[in-house]
């Protein structure tokens, strides 16, 4: 008898970005079956050659370049600072690489347009790092509470540095950017519903003139309403939270049932009292199954551009008092 089975290649990954992101991103990639690390990418050599001696490969650079033109290299992760990731990203796509790509997919909805175009003319795979959408207990909510008519949580976090780069106007772009958005895409996949209107109050309530602008925000409460007449509200801040209460969690009501994600998205427990831990999913081999089955990843890039487009939203109302209209731009175009 014959074995008709189909050996599935190995598919060569690269990393941009050796930081602490960019430590999770290569620990999953030594952890994938089917993935053959090739080089590590960072602006400072001595962070790349750190990450070579740590998780193998062929070699070190500081010019993306290097992997863009390799053609061992099919995937590959960006974990850079968020104001690099457009650029990258669409030179990464237009050197037919598929891509992993950190959350935010960019720091403005235009700069995530032009990453999709990209993406799309080069027919390549793009996947998101929101990473609540790999909680095994926020999955569970999905599968079991319908989309809920209502929705509440907070992401709260203890005082800031601000000297780290996250905070920096430009190159980080504050907490929406870096924990706002967690929330945001939690909302949206778990209504499963577009935003269409956004109202947010806040402002620099816990760094009154420290952030280097005006612009930025440390503090948000935010109501988003969707179009199924659906209702959600977050609080976020860095003003800090009693460690007796976890600081991260959201509560969802479908009209019979609820559900409370919490412990840091790891744990969910239902309105009749049961709990749950499940596995956190695993994430390139999703990524990985897209590209070989052609199919859309497990968290499309249409979800960068949803969540950016609500940090900026949000924002405008923060800043301006009104509510802000959602107009989701057409992609089929």
């Amino acid at each position: 008898m014959s074995n008709n089975q189909t050996t599935i290649p190995s598919l060569g990954w690269a990393l941009i970005g050796c930081g602490g992101a960019g430590n999770r991103h290569a620990q999953w990639a030594m952890s994938t079956s089917g993935v053959e690390i090739h080089g590590f990418c960072d602006k400072f050599a001595d962070s790349a050659e750190r990450f070579q001696q740590k998780y193998g490969g062929a070699y070190h650079t500081t010019d993306p370049e290097r992997i863009f033109t390799d053609p061992s290299v099919d995937i590959v992760s960006i974990a850079t600072s968020h104001h690099s990731h457009a650029d990258l990203a669409v030179a990464a796509c237009n050197a037919k690489k598929h891509l992993f790509l950190e959350k935010p997919m960019a720091m403005t909805t235009s700069d995530c347009l032009r990453i999709y175009q990209a993406m799309k003319e080069a027919g390549v795979k793009l996947m998101i790092n929101f990473s609540i959408r790999f909680s095994g207990a926020a999955r569970l909510i999905k599968e079991q509470i319908g989309p809920p008519l209502v929705s509440h949580g907070q992401c709260m976090m203890g005082k800031a540095d601000l000297s780290r780069w996250r905070w920096h106007p430009e190159e980080g772009g504050g907490p929406l950017y870096d924990v706002g958005v967690h929330a945001i895409d939690l909302l949206c996949w778990i209504h499963n519903s577009d935003p269409v209107e956004v109202y947010a109050t806040g402002g620099q309530i816990t760094h009154p003139n420290e952030l280097g602008s005006d612009d930025m925000i440390d503090t948000v409460a935010a109501t988003i309403r969707f179009a199924n007449n659906s209702v959600a509200t977050f609080l976020m801040s860095d003003a800090g939270s009693s460690s007796v209460v976890s600081k991260w969690f959201f509560e969802f009501f479908d009209g019979s049932r609820s559900a409370v994600l919490h412990e840091h998205f790891s744990r969910v427990t239902f309105g009749d009292g049961q709990t749950s831990k499940p596995p956190v999913i695993e994430r390139l081999p999703l990524l990985i199954e897209s590209i070989h089955h052609d199919t859309e990843p497990y968290v499309p890039p249409r979800t960068g551009i949803l969540s950016t487009l609500l940090v900026e939203k949000i924002a405008a109302s923060a800043q301006t008092g009104s509510p802000q209209k959602i107009e989701i731009p057409n992609l089929n175009g």
